[in-house]
């Protein structure tokens, strides 16, 4: 029987500055960049939230509702280090963990209970040797899937632990409201407010074909969610199906001279990590918020891509696609998915798949409810017949070029003399080869 729990550290970023300034443990205290006109809080304690603040408020705004407010610096290195202690007390315990952010993570339990006993055992555990040897509180939720043991940390907080039974999962979820559901996708959640649908059982109770009248076959997925079901697996990190990169501007803008240019940059540090896992991508998805809070994605089939040019074009047409409004921008995001392992070279010739689409169609609603709960979309580039749904790696023959060996050489500058070093020669240019 499936058993998966998942671990959640309240306030993690505010709680591990605390640990290192023990004089803050008490205060109301925010995470924010310093010194941007329109900067946002990105994380909180539990006295700030006490105080009427939340998550992405303006800095200002966050400072007139409460003016003892202790203002921090992101601290990345320190977040990554308490992650990492974190981790090596969960890995004793699971044979598969998933990290899930900042302290988060997923522990697939399955299989373990003649070595560590029942998972709600084995939750407590964790719980009391978190505190002991870090003096970080954490919440756990214990279900047969992951929606579900995610779910019931939203509910639980800030009590220690809660275990769905197998077979509850609905009726657990049905009397809490949508906000409960892990990454119900704005464009969904919109639609279901105009409908005045509140609580998850509400729409656990729409029928399948209601649902996809209106979401598309993305209503599918949507009542499965609703209704407790999630088959998607716990996946290590070395098994990840997709990677992110995403930036908020310092001051809100529209000037395509200022965020063409960041989309490449973005595009460039995916194109690393792509290049360093020996992997290739089948699509990137762009995402762009604007200054009120709303997001618009576009996604672009790739041909195997992990080349610095042919990233930063799909960048930019996915951007085109997306950024319907005049609203000027607060952050932009890339994502790659549909990864694949790259045996040799890279050929720039292959066949693109021509699914281009924009988050209003049905299929990038199914593709984006989730980051790891991804539906059947309606591109689907060619694939092996053994591949799997969720983050599987299939493997592409390809022939070098001259474009590969330049990138090479320009990962190697890159590696030795910084990001930064070839910035300069293409920072300000809005389209082409770099």
């Amino acid at each position: 029987m499936r058993s998966v729990l998942f671990i959640d550290p309240p306030a993690f970023c505010t709680s591990v500055e605390g640990i290192v300034a023990p004089a803050l443990r008490t205060r109301p205290v925010a995470v924010a960049p310093p010194g941007a006109d329109r900067a946002v809080i990105l994380a909180l304690s539990g006295e700030a939230r006490l105080a009427g603040l939340r998550q992405g408020m303006p800095v200002r705004t966050a400072m007139k509702l409460c003016p003892d407010l202790v203002l921090l610096p992101p601290n990345p290195r320190l977040y990554a280090r308490a992650s990492r202690a974190l981790h090596e007390v969960l890995r004793v315990y699971a044979p598969v963990i998933e990290p899930r952010g900042y302290g988060h993570a997923f522990l697939d339990l399955t299989g373990t209970g003649r070595l560590f006993g029942p998972a709600v055992d084995v939750a407590a555990r964790v719980r009391r040797e978190v505190r002991e040897r870090l003096r970080l509180p954490v919440s756990v939720g214990i279900a047969a899937n992951k929606l579900v043991s995610r779910a019931a940390t939203t509910v639980v907080k800030p009590e220690p632990l809660l275990e769905v039974p197998r077979g509850a999962e609905a009726g657990f979820l049905a009397p809490h409201p949508l906000d409960v559901l892990p990454d119900l996708h704005p464009g969904i959640r919109s639609r279901l407010d105009d409908y005045q649908l509140e609580l998850i059982g509400e729409v656990a109770a729409i029928p399948e074909s209601a649902l996809c009248a209106v979401f598309g076959g993305a209503g599918r997925m949507l009542r499965a969610r609703a209704s407790g079901i999630d088959p998607s697996p716990v996946l290590p990190p070395e098994r990840r199906a997709e990677f992110h990169a995403a930036h908020t501007l310092a001051t809100d803008t529209n000037d395509l001279g200022v965020l063409l240019p960041l989309l490449r940059v973005l595009g460039e540090r995916l194109g690393r990590r792509l290049r360093a896992s020996g992997l290739v991508a089948r699509r990137l998805r762009v995402e762009a918020t604007y200054n009120d809070y709303t997001t618009v994605a576009g996604a672009i089939g790739l041909s195997g891509a992990a080349l610095d040019a042919e990233l930063w074009d799909g960048a930019r047409r996915g951007f085109t696609k997306a950024n319907t409004r005049r609203l000027a921008v607060r952050a932009v995001a890339l994502t790659l998915d549909r990864l694949e392992i790259r045996e040799s070279q890279l050929d720039l010739w292959g066949v693109t798949c021509q699914c281009d689409y924009d988050v209003t169609c049905q299929c990038d609603y199914i593709e984006t409810i989730g980051s790891s709960e991804r539906g059947e979309g309606a591109c689907h580039p060619e694939r092996s017949e053994d591949s799997t749904r969720h983050g599987s790696l299939h493997r592409v023959h390809q022939d070098g070029s001259r474009d590969t060996r330049l990138q090479h050489a320009m990962d190697r500058i890159r590696t030795r003399y910084g990001a930064r070093a070839l910035l300069t020669t293409h920072l300000h240019a809005t389209s082409g080869n770099p």
